[in-house]
Parts: C-alpha cells; sequence; structure tokens
C-alpha cells in the first residue's frame, strides 16, 4: 500500500496534483482548496510529500475498476479523513466535497452529536449526518483539538458540479484541455442533454459534439 509520496509538485487541477519522483508520475487526488493553496503558494516545481490512501474505485461497468491515490500534506488531515470514509455512504469523492468546515469543526460537531452542522455539508444531508454520528462519536476528540483553522475545500466547487462532472473534467484536463475550456465544454454538454449521467457517458457526448463541430467547420 502506498502510504506517502515525496517528489516534485508538477501539476496542480481543480482536483488533483501530479507528482513526479525519479521519473515516475503520481496523479494524487485532493481536495479543493487544498489544491488551490498549493497553486497560490507557488509550490509548482517546488519538492511536495503528500500522505496517501490508496483505494480502488469501480467505473461505470461493474468489470471496470480503478486504483486511485487520495493526499493530503498534513498527517493528521490524512488520518482524519480515513476515519470519516469509514462512515457507509460516505465514499472518497462525497467525503472530499464535504470539506468545506476545518476538520476540527467537523470533528467537534460529530463529538457534540450535532447533526445540524453536518447536515449541512455538500452531499452529507440529515440521515448521513446522523449515521455519521452513530459510527464515530466518541473517535473524534482528538481532531477537535487541531489548532488548523482552514478548510480542505472550497464550497462554491463542492454544491455546483455532478461527482460525474468532476470526473469528466479530470479526463479532460489530463487531455491537455484549459480548465475554463473544459468546463465550458462540460456545461454545454450537459445543458443539452440533462440526462447525462456519467463521466464516459458525458466524455462520448463532448466527443460528439466536437466531430460534428469539425465536420461542419
Amino acid at each position: 500500500m502506498i502510504s506517502r509520496i515525496k517528489g516534485t509538485l508538477s501539476q496542480v487541477s481543480d482536483s488533483s496534483a501530479v507528482v513526479e519522483n525519479g521519473g515516475v508520475f503520481y496523479r494524487i487526488m485532493v481536495p479543493s482548496a487544498l489544491a488551490d493553496r498549493l497553486k497560490d503558494n507557488g509550490q509548482i516545481g517546488q519538492e511536495i510529500s503528500f500522505d496517501t490512501i490508496y483505494y480502488i474505485e469501480a467505473g461505470d461497468r461493474k468489470s471496470n475498476h480503478y486504483p486511485r491515490l487520495v493526499g493530503f500534506t498534513d498527517p493528521i488531515d490524512r488520518e482524519f479523513f480515513s476515519l470519516f470514509t469509514q462512515v457507509p455512504g460516505l465514499g472518497v469523492k462525497k467525503a472530499l466535497r464535504s470539506l468545506v468546515l476545518p476538520i476540527k469543526d467537523i470533528a467537534t460537531a460529530i463529538e457534540n452529536k450535532d447533526a445540524s452542522t453536518l447536515g449541512q455539508l455538500p452531499g452529507v444531508g440529515g440521515r448521513l449526518a446522523e449515521k455519521i454520528i452513530a459510527e464515530l462519536n466518541g473517535k473524534t476528540a482528538k481532531f477537535a483539538l487541531s489548532r488548523a483553522d482552514q478548510p480542505l475545500a472550497n464550497t462554491k466547487t463542492s454544491a455546483t458540479a455532478a461527482p460525474f462532472q468532476e470526473d469528466a473534467l479530470e479526463v479532460l484536463l489530463q487531455l491537455q484541455y484549459k480548465p475554463n475550456e473544459a468546463r465550458l465544454m462540460i456545461d454545454s454538454a450537459v445543458k443539452a442533454n440533462p440526462k447525462i449521467g456519467s463521466a464516459e457517458d458525458l466524455i462520448s457526448f463532448i466527443f460528439r459534439n466536437e466531430q460534428k463541430g469539425l465536420s461542419g467547420s
């Protein structure tokens, strides 16, 4: 299992970072606000270390499974996230988007059985908030004592796009599209076909649109 990666930060997108180590490039999923801080602090091109969680993600088809890495620059954040995602129904991607409060505030809400605060986290809601409390109450006090006061996820990105749209965005960024260009393509496709419900279908729809544009030019 890969628990830590150290190398040169070569690229950062809205929800991932690429680290180069010995000629091998590792793509690591990171929370959106952490990604922004990495870009804003001028850390691209600098040495960095991520404490990571390795997991297998199921694809759109039952036969498709993909290895993924989730990374944090603080081992305490990684430890909390590992515990947080043990709650049934709180998958990795949903959990990443939900971290719009500092971890100490989320842990405090869990320890105080404050379902109202937890229920306001993106993707959580009342029923899952109660489940989080039932599973984790009594286990997160140490995180509530943390002095870190910055959230790991952005409210603006966490609440606007469906998970499959974020996946499609990652694909387009890997294909060297600029972030604004990729978002425009996704928004146009979803507006044209609101029934799209998976990253694979969204990318296929965008491809067909691009082909129509080429044939019409």
